[in-house]
């Protein structure tokens, strides 16, 4: 169980939260560049006052009229908005069908990516800018003295021609974000950043805290009926600061007794309005700025986010995958793609302990336990293999599920907690244990199982034999059946057993 002191509050989470959806919205990088538009225009507009009379012979400036400025800078703003409106609206038909082929969650790809948030802001900057410049044209006919901002309409021509290039730009990097290794890299890459921030496996307990060891010490502190905060809105949580949350939950706690903070739901998972987010024991008089303060630690939006749920990337790969083996797609290889980075992640995992799902804290000098629903190494696992395995059994993907045991074979190497490998095993023992009912072909079964008693093998050889000696003789006898008599021996152990072979 992990023991820490408390210090501060969760406004670096919430600054950190808030962050993060500033990145990640569309409007922001553009609303800068906009913004930035006018303190242009009113230097260029100064310079102009300043020096019109000694610039307007030299070649590189604006050397027409205004009469002719007033008609070119016309001419970009038209043109400027009817390209955004035309090539924005082209590229989201392209997204519409591209998050059809993978998942509806690539448009946060495309809304967060900073070259497309750079072009339309530049595009709209420039527009700005030139509705400006034309506002100060004055030509010699028209009332007052004739004002003819050469520089400003240089500039207005010069970032036409940035436009131009960036309009070039952008066709290329639409056709790259939205290739598949595109668009799985930069899941991997999210992910693989979470996976990072967790504890070290050896600086870790090797068992989940929340195991029945830690339960029935909790067991003598859950009595009675606990303070209970209510959820006022629906969302998914994205952020849990449980410093704050605990200063908050132990305000009016007494030194020496210890407090157990409970957060039902964690990173990562939906939580309905009117739902306990937070229980507290023993129960106390909590005021409403105390609630509200329990409340505020969890951050709850209407989409998951990357800050601390690494288990939103396996979400998003699985998705890929299960597009790629829809019978409407039929792409197995970008499911395979979308394994490819999966494994790479469990291979990451290998290295991590999983967030604590009970921790010990210290506050306002209370002892406090604190609980919090984070996913367990096996909800991972399911999430990330299980819906592939049966989509694969569905649509006879027999290549799909060999390289999904190939995925479940390296990860069972780089997880060596004997808990991790019973959840890995056990979904290699799923694909061997239905390939003869569910594989059509006999030889493409045999493969399949096989393959799994290979991994079964390497297990019993390194010591964990008790995880799969049951599994392994029933595969033993299922490919007996299917092999109709032959016989291989497949190292277990030391020992070897007798299996059917080609």
């Amino acid at each position: 169980m992990r023991r820490s002191s408390v210090r501060g509050g969760s406004s670096g989470g919430k600054l950190g939260s808030l962050w993060g959806r500033l990145n990640a919205s569309f409007w922001f990088v553009p609303a800068l560049l906009t913004a930035g538009a006018v303190p242009l225009f009113f230097l260029t507009q100064y310079l102009d006052q300043l020096t019109q009379t000694y610039l307007a012979t030299l070649p590189v400036v604006f050397s027409g009229g205004a009469t002719a400025a007033r008609a070119v800078v016309a001419t970009i703003a038209g043109s400027l908005i009817t390209v955004v409106a035309t090539v924005f609206s082209l590229t989201v038909v392209v997204l519409q069908l591209a998050s059809s082929s993978y998942t509806p969650r690539i448009m946060r790809n495309f809304t967060s990516d900073r070259g497309v948030q750079a072009v339309l802001g530049t595009y709209i900057a420039t527009f700005l800018y030139s509705l400006l410049v034309l506002r100060i044209i004055r030509a010699p006919e028209s009332e007052g003295a004739p004002f003819n901002p050469v520089i400003s309409t240089t500039t207005a021509v010069v970032l036409t021609l940035v436009c131009v290039a960036l309009l070039i730009y952008f066709i290329g990097h639409i056709v790259n974000i939205i290739q598949s290794s595109k668009i799985v890299g930069n899941i991997h890459a999210d992910t693989l950043k979470i996976v990072a921030r967790l504890d070290d496996l050896v600086d870790a307990p090797a068992k989940d805290p929340d195991e029945p060891g830690a339960r029935s010490e909790l067991a003598g502190l859950l009595a009675g009926e606990p303070l209970t905060v209510l959820a006022r809105e629906s969302g998914y949580v994205q952020y849990v600061g449980v410093a704050g949350l605990v200063e908050a939950a132990t305000g009016g706690a007494q030194g020496g007794k210890t407090t157990v903070v409970e957060i039902p739901f964690g990173p990562g998972r939906f939580v309905a309005a009117g739902l306990p987010v937070v229980r507290v024991w023993p129960a106390r008089q909590a005021n409403r700025r105390d609630e509200d303060r329990m409340r505020g630690a969890l951050v709850l939006d209407r989409e998951r986010s990357f800050q601390q749920d690494f288990a939103f990337g396996l979400r998003q790969l699985s998705d890929i995958a299960l597009r790629g083996l829809s019978p409407s797609v039929n792409d197995p290889t970008t499911a395979m793609q979308a394994m490819d980075r999966i494994e790479a992640i469990f291979i990451a995992l290998g290295e991590k302990a999983m967030p604590p799902r009970v921790r010990e804290e210290e506050a306002n000098g209370a002892s406090v336990l604190v609980k919090i629903g984070y996913y367990g190494f096996d909800d991972v696992v399911g999430l990330a293999f299980d819906q592939i395995r049966r989509a694969s059994f569905t649509s006879g993907q027999v290549a799909v599920l060999e390289r999904l045991l190939e995925v479940l074979g390296r990860a069972i190497r780089a997880n060596g907690l004997p808990e991790r490998r019973r959840s890995l095993w056990a979904r290699a023992y799923s694909v061997a244990r239905l390939a003869p009912e569910q594989v059509s072909d006999p030889e493409d079964a045999v493969n399949l199982i096989l393959k799994a008693v290979g991994l079964g093998g390497y297990l019993a050889e390194t010591g964990q034999a008790s995880l799969v000696k049951g599994d392994l003789k029933n595969l033993v006898e299922a490919a007996e059946v299917l092999r109709g008599g032959e016989r291989v021996r497949v190292a277990v152990g030391g020992a070897s057993t007798n299996v059917r072979d080609r």
